[in-house]
């Protein structure tokens, strides 16, 4: 698994996606949506609360990647928040924004392993639940965090693949906050 690092930035991107949609100068009005910023990070955190819920119950990490990281959880959840709140105009142009952030999520566990490169190394994520075979790419692009246990979570290796993330993401955000102030200079 990625950790939260990644997928903070993977809400971000939608949430930069959600301002191009209505045409938000953030620089200006940014306090106004931070509960909409808020929403989309969490939504990309989502799936590993089942971490959490395997740590208090069992003590380990043994439950994590469980039917939460699946493509019709994200879809539920999508239109479950979008019934309750919608972020945009619509009805389904929320529950697409929704569903986005969750499944970047996905997207970045599907390439997540033990390893860089076209190795193999993930452990998978159960997409298509409730069948039961796990799915991961066989380019890994996202070293994955340790999570066995509460030493393993907060060790040295896990600290290292998280700044990994910081600078990988944090360039790439860089590239689409540049990106995007070049393209609103000229509209």
């Amino acid at each position: 698994m990625a950790s939260p690092v990644a997928h903070s930035f993977a809400g971000f991107w939608t949430f930069l996606l959600f301002a191009r949609q209505l045409q938000i100068r953030l620089a200006a009005h940014w306090r106004e949506y931070l509960p909409q910023l808020g929403i989309l990070v969490l939504l990309a955190n989502l799936p590993d609360f089942d971490l959490f819920i395997s740590f208090a119950l069992l003590g380990n990490g043994d439950l994590h990647h469980g039917f939460t990281h699946s493509l019709a959880v994200g879809v539920l959840v999508a239109l479950a928040l979008s019934w309750v709140w919608r972020i945009t105009t619509t009805f389904w142009r929320s529950a697409l924004l929704y569903f986005i952030a969750y499944g970047s999520h996905l997207l970045i566990d599907l390439c997540t392993g033990s390893r860089l490169g076209w190795n193999n190394s993930g452990s998978g994520i159960p997409l298509l639940w409730p069948l039961t075979k796990k799915f991961s790419s066989p380019l890994i692009l996202v070293p994955g965090v340790l999570h066995l246990d509460l030493a393993a979570l907060f060790s040295m290796e896990n600290a290292r693949s998280s700044l990994y993330e910081l600078l990988i993401f944090g360039a790439i955000t860089a590239i689409l906050l540049a990106l995007r102030a070049r393209h609103l200079r000229k509209g």
